[in-house]
This record gives C-alpha cells, structure tokens and sequence, in this order.
C-alpha cells in the first residue's frame, strides 16, 4: 500500500466519522476499580438522552494488549453506533502488558462488570441486559470476560477482528509480552488466554466480524472461533468483511456495525 492510498484511506475515515450523527448523551467518567487495585482504572458512562433504563454494552479498545486507548477514534464510533441504536455505553481502559501479565487484563474487565453491578441501576442503566463489544484484543478480552461468570449475565458479545486462538502465534512479541511465559513453559495459561478453547454451553451468542485480508489476526482465527462456538451449539454470526485488512475494519466498519446492533436487538430487548 503506497503513501497516498494511505492518506486517501485515512481522510474517508475521518470523514466517515465526521458525518457520523451523534446522539444526544449524558456521559460521566467513574473510576471502576476499588483502592486495592494495581492502579486506578476508568471508563466512560454514556447513555442516550430520553431512553429510560437502556441496556448497556460495555465497549473494549484494542491495541495488542499493550496500548491503545478508549477515546481512540474508532472507539468513538463504536460508542456512536451503540448509542445510536438505544443503548447505554461503558467504555472501559484496563491494565497494558508487560507491566502486567494475563490474566491482569480480564481481572480488570470483570472488575468493571462487577462495578457495573453495584453501582449501574442508580445510575440509569439496566444490569439485566449487558453485552460486550470489542476489537482486536479487545475482542479477546470481551469474548474471554464472556465465557467467565459474571456478577452480571452477559447476553452477547460483539467480537472484531479476534485473536481467537494464541496458540498458533508461539513467537508472538505481543502475546509473549501478555503472557511472560513460551508456549512450551505455560500450555496451561496459553490455552486458558484463548477463546476457542473456553467456549461451554453457556457461552453467550456471538457476533464476528473480521477482514478477509487481515494479515495480522488471520481470517481463520475467526473461522475457527465460529466453529468452536457453533460445536457447542452458541448463537454466532460471522460477516467477512472483503479486501479488508486489521486497520482497515476497525476504520470503516461499513454496514459490519448496523448488523452488530441488529444483532444486539435480538438479545437486549
């Protein structure tokens, strides 16, 4: 890909973005995590103007588990697109490898559904209805979080662009910087730390979405997440998204997110 088609690329995201209608929302920064924890952590509680006790999705930013940003701009329209569609939004920030090691990461989404839980219904919000919506690791960490009881009953999961299975990236940077450990030193913790081997019966349906031209979490990943879930009998539904790679979903998620939220509608009536 040469510079200009970059360029190019970056401009009709930020125009995408632009012309995106925002809803009217109350919003309100909260410190999720108790004076014992590692570090404080925040998320932003955003609920649509007029709507009386809406469902929350609780929205998880990407960034290899080692950066990244809830006010990162594809975040945003995430946020948008929930709210848009009724919904209340709680996008959370959570610790960064390797300052802290998995299971770190999913320790602080639980801790932020559980705050959810306690403090939720004073502040508009019905606890009854929650999904989950990620990208990249977080779409990782929110199908994860998924498959784990909850304080709360997670009715579904949006998952993008999925590292669905860390075992086939055995000298992975990243997932060595989230882990501490080599595959051969910790089989246990690498296949606890994916997905496709932690689905149950249990699991809460699922809606994937993923490049097909994703060169850095293949678009296998998310046929084999698919087939996990589809063996244990879960709701899920897979859209593909052509010619797309990792960025590029994320930046212009086309029609990907209105079928998200149609997909939401089916489980947060």
């Amino acid at each position: 890909m040469n510079f200009l088609t970059k360029v190019l690329i970056m401009l009709s995201a930020i125009f995408v973005l632009g012309c995106t209608s925002k809803p009217m929302i109350s919003s309100a920064e909260h410190t999720y995590t108790p004076s014992s924890w590692p570090e404080p952590l925040q998320g932003d509680l955003m609920r649509p103007d007029g709507v009386v006790r809406p469902p929350v999705v609780v929205v998880i930013h990407g960034g290899g588990w080692r950066s990244g940003s809830r006010h990162s701009g594809y975040v945003q329209r995430i946020n948008q697109e929930v709210l848009s569609a009724g919904y209340a939004v709680f996008n959370v920030s959570y610790r960064f490898a390797p300052n802290y090691r998995f299971p770190a990461q999913l320790e602080d989404i639980t801790q932020a559904i559980t705050w959810l839980q306690q403090e939720g219904e004073a502040l508009g919000v019905d606890t009854q209805r929650v999904a989950l919506w990620g990208y990249s690791a977080g779409a990782h960490l929110a199908s994860l979080a998924a498959m784990k009881e909850q304080a709360l009953p997670i009715r579904a999961v949006i998952a993008g662009g999925t590292p669905a299975d860390l075992q086939v990236w055995p000298r992975s940077p990243m997932v060595m910087a989230l882990i501490g450990q080599s595959k051969d030193e910790a089989p246990i913790i690498w296949a606890k730390a994916s997905p496709v081997t932690q689905v149950s019966t249990k699991t809460p349906p699922h809606f994937l979405y993923h490049g097909r031209w994703d060169t850095l979490v293949a678009f296998e990943q998310a046929l084999k997440l698919e087939a996990a879930l589809q063996a244990k009998g879960v709701p899920v539904q897979l859209v593909a998204r052509p010619m797309y790679g990792h960025l590029l979903t994320a930046a212009l998620p086309g029609s990907s997110y209105r079928q998200a939220t149609a997909f939401l509608a089916q489980y947060l009536r």
